[in-house]
């Protein structure tokens, strides 16, 4: 299963092509290009290089996609 994506650490969230806030849009395809965080949004690679960066479990983190 591929768990790359936006991760939101407050919100415990992923996004795996796409995140649209107020004054901000993230897209899978320029993910190298943006200076992070973004509103709170962080790419990463997998789910378990999000958790170790964020410092939590894996099991509490949601891993359904949001866009």
């Amino acid at each position: 299963m591929d768990t790359s994506g936006f991760y939101n650490k407050d919100a415990m969230l992923r996004a795996g092509k796409f995140v649209y806030g107020p004054g901000f849009e993230l897209h899978r395809d320029l993910k190298d290009t943006y200076t992070y965080p973004v509103n709170g949004w962080i790419w990463f690679d997998s789910a378990e290089v999000a958790a170790a960066s964020f410092d939590v479990n894996i099991e509490d983190m949601n891993l359904d996609l949001l866009g």
